[in-house]
């Protein structure tokens, strides 16, 4: 125990070393114009204001691209535990926990694999998860704000540890461990998911072909332990598959486009080596292009990889060279090939397989202070473990304390103008000019927005809405290249017939629909004439009616008051969605129909007084019930062996 609190501790200092620039100055890490402002922050905020407003989880993200489904985002997920955390503490605070429990639960995760399988000392054990916490990669990722990957680093050594246990040990605890560990990194980084499972399994079958004794067990064990990722992951899974054919994930295979682009070859190699070579020019390179290994690190891991095994050094060597090509993208002999492999163009970024190298030239570079300390004495491994280490936090402090992006937002004073409207309306900017964090703390809901994965009936919809045509997969609606080179025309009909009530723009707007309300600093604020309420009646004849007032509003719930009975058809200005029920006064299930405009349609009858919209995919239902029971399999099986955890020894 006494020891295990030391490893413990001597880790938590090291995270909360790398982290004291941002404990210091949170603002380094929450306010630097990323995805984590932009996109996370937002959203965290948005399921909180709804946990505490509606007294549920919001199912449906109604702040952005005027509704999508937040469920089966595989960016957002609600049944990871640890995003628990953003409904107790301050949303803030809550990034700068969840990201040192990660880093520290990776590094425990690399000193067991160490201790327990490589069988190394303490001291090189301590160091190769010292390495870890402190690779500048995880830094980059920080720095981006990509959170998921930042979490899903803390998974990949459990899922290392469990798989090599379990080849060798057919035990029902390794199990647990690696369904549990693959089911937290499906639930924080799908891509790094797939390349982990898919390394996992190689890792299993190689590991077979050393122990060669009790194969089938380790077998039907294994398969035991990717079932229940699957039954625990059920519940975000079987909607994300249901909800993936409606997306613009697919579009990628259009265009087969993957970053980063690099220059040459030897951008790549100065990116790696950036502490020899970009030392005076770190914080230029991009994020996704940032790849440091440390130069102490690279020559520690060559003198671990020369006192391998032949038969090691060999595998190893393919899977470096590998992972190289697949990095190096446009800059790789094997790019035409690879381009044409649909799960190397999906996954959108070549680097995210760097993780491998990492682990690797982690482990190598601890054999390699091993290999010092016993021919050269441990004082010398201790100064030299200072010295890799110490190159390792400099890099990544320097790539911290980067200059942030600027992004030309409008004022806050422009957010405000719209406080004093209470109703249910969208805004929209031409140019992207609202803060997606201020308009989330303002309660503002946008026609646009930012974020990896869109409705595909939303965004052909959306050529008509903006005035203009893009054909290709984006992360932002309207695209950063259309904003920044063109002038958009937004359609004023459309836009009201989508709940759009005010228009922005830096420059001014023809369109006769548009009445200017004000003018703050350089941006133009208009009010749309042509503007209609969140739900209205529909006539083929007539058209569109208002009249059905809308009684209650939630994400997840939605009730129309259609008494006035103005018309047979109630359109609700929602992005349509499968997973979207009506019930004619709460009560009689009728179909969600959708319009040629993508939004939702119902027929109701002349008795029906209301009608309820409630988003309720039959997928998550069932996904519920398979991960319940697995976790309860599972929960069994714990307290049948009396939650023995003595194989888990620090």
């Amino acid at each position: 125990m006494k020891n295990r609190i030391l490893v413990l501790s001597f880790l938590s200092i090291l995270v909360l070393l790398l982290f004291l620039p941002f404990i210091l100055n949170p603002q380094l890490l929450l306010n630097r114009n990323n995805d984590l402002q932009e996109v996370f922050g937002p959203i965290f905020l948005f399921i909180k204001q709804q946990v505490i407003t509606n007294h549920q989880f919001p199912f449906w993200n109604s702040p952005w691209f005027a509704g999508q489904p937040l469920l089966p985002d595989p960016q957002f997920s609600f049944f990871y535990p640890p995003n628990l955390l953003f409904l107790i503490l301050p949303i803030g605070t809550a990034f700068i926990v969840t990201f040192f429990f990660h880093l520290l639960m990776g590094g425990v995760g690399i000193f067991l694999i160490s201790s327990n399988i490589f069988k190394l000392s303490k001291f090189s054990s301590l160091f190769s998860a010292t390495l870890y916490i402190s690779s500048p990669k995880i830094m980059g990722f920080l720095v981006a704000g990509h959170v998921g990957l930042v979490e899903s680093s803390a998974w990949i050594p459990w899922v290392i540890l469990a798989t090599i246990k379990l080849s060798s040990s057919a035990n029902i605890y390794w199990v647990l461990l690696l369904s549990a560990s693959l089911a937290g990194l499906f639930f924080t980084h799908t891509v790094i998911f797939m390349i982990t499972i898919s390394s996992s399994i190689a890792l299993f079958l190689y590991c077979l072909t050393l122990q060669r004794k009790n194969i089938s067990l380790s077998f039907r064990f294994i398969f035991l332990a990717l079932v229940g990722t699957g039954g625990l992951t059920a519940v975000t899974l079987l909607p994300q598959l249901e909800w993936l054919k409606s997306t613009t994930r697919f579009l990628l295979l259009n265009t087969r486009e993957v970053f980063p682009q690099w220059n040459s070859v030897g951008e790549f190699i100065k990116s790696v080596l950036a502490s020899v070579y970009n030392l005076k020019n770190l914080q230029n390179i991009d994020s996704e292009k940032w790849l440091p290994l440390g130069l102490l690190v690279i020559i520690l891991s060559l003198i671990g990889f020369l006192n391998l095994k032949r038969k090691f050094k060999i595998i190893l060597s393919v899977t470096l060279v590998s992972i190289t090509l697949i990095s190096l993208n446009n800059a790789s002999p094997l790019y035409q090939f690879f381009l044409k492999l649909d799960p190397y163009v999906l996954m959108r970024v070549s680097t995210r397989v760097w993780f491998v190298t990492i682990i690797i030239t982690t482990f190598l570079a601890s054999l390699g202070i091993e290999y010092i300390r016993k021919k050269f004495g441990f004082k010398i491994a201790v100064v030299i473990a200072i010295l890799a280490v110490a190159e390792l936090y400099s890099i990544s402090w320097i790539y911290m304390l980067k200059p942030v992006e600027q992004i030309n937002f409008a004022p806050i004073e422009v957010t405000n103008y719209f406080k004093n409207d209470h109703n249910l309306y969208r805004v929209f900017c031409v140019t992207r000019c609202l803060s997606q964090k201020e308009a989330a703390e303002n309660k503002l809901e946008l026609i646009e927005g930012y974020n990896t994965i869109q409705q595909y009936n939303y965004y052909k919809q959306s050529w008509q809405l903006m005035g203009n045509y893009w054909n290709y997969y984006t992360l932002a609606i309207p695209p950063f290249g259309i904003t920044e080179y063109e002038q958009l025309k937004p359609d004023a009909k459309s836009l009201g017939e989508f709940n759009t009530k005010y228009i922005i723009s830096p420059y001014p707007l023809e369109d006769q629909n548009l009445k200017l309300d004000q003018k703050i600093n350089d941006f133009f604020i208009y009010q749309n004439n042509l503007f209609k309420p969140r739900s209205y009646f529909f006539d083929a004849e007539i058209g569109i009616l208002d009249g059905a007032k809308i009684n209650y509003y939630s994400p997840n719930l939605v009730r129309v008051d259609t008494s006035a009975k103005l018309a047979s058809r109630v359109i609700l200005a929602q992005v349509y969605s499968p997973g979207w029920n009506a019930y004619l006064n709460g009560q009689e299930k009728t179909p969600v129909l959708e319009r040629p405009n993508a939004l939702m349609l119902v027929d109701i009858k002349p008795t029906t007084k209301y009608v309820d919209f409630r988003y309720e995919p039959g997928s998550f239902k069932i996904g519920l019930i398979i991960s319940l029971v697995t976790l309860s399999f599972y929960c069994f099986l714990l307290i049948k062996g009396k939650v023995n955890l003595k194989w888990l020894q620090i």
